[in-house]
């Protein structure tokens, strides 16, 4: 019996807490710093309000909503390898407060974001919009992923 208590103590001991990620979190409108494999940013969600469709779209909103709601973020790259870089590696979602979470939607807009980070070297500053397909709840977080892992860089709740 004291050999399963000393083992369980040792345990907790070599083991440690777990800790969370850092990663940014703040209100809309607030500038939050990315640092992430190398990457130096700065990126700032000004707002997020119902938007009419935007060129390009596809497919119209679905129900029951039928809403497409739009962010504009601002990106002022700090740190970056490539002037293209940032478009592989960002995305935002638009998150709900019941967990749903809207991946962002192509656009043929000409301020759709991702068109912007094409071409965001270090020292730029570039801005646009980022548009969802609302068909349950409305956003009330927007979340900055890495693209390819998921990895949650940073986030901004309304």
């Amino acid at each position: 019996m004291a050999l399963i208590a000393g083992l369980t103590v040792l345990g907790g001991v070599v083991a440690g807490p777990a800790t969370a990620a850092d990663s940014p979190i703040g209100r809309i409108g607030d500038t939050l710093r990315v640092e992430y494999e190398g990457l130096v940013v700065d990126v700032t969600v000004h707002r997020v309000l119902p938007s009419p469709v935007p060129p390009g779209f596809g497919y119209p909103p679905r129900p029951p909503r039928h809403e497409v709601w739009r962010a504009d973020v601002t990106v002022h790259p700090i740190r970056v390898p490539m002037a293209h870089l940032l478009s592989t590696v960002f995305s935002f979602r638009g998150i709900t407060p019941t967990g749903d979470a809207y991946e962002p939607r192509n656009t043929d807009a000409p301020d759709d974001l991702r068109l912007a980070l094409l071409n965001a070297p270090a020292g730029s500053t570039v801005s646009g919009g980022v548009w969802w397909d609302c068909y349950r709840d409305l956003v009330s977080n927007v979340v900055l992923i890495d693209r390819t892992t998921g990895f949650h860089l940073a986030q901004w709740n309304l």
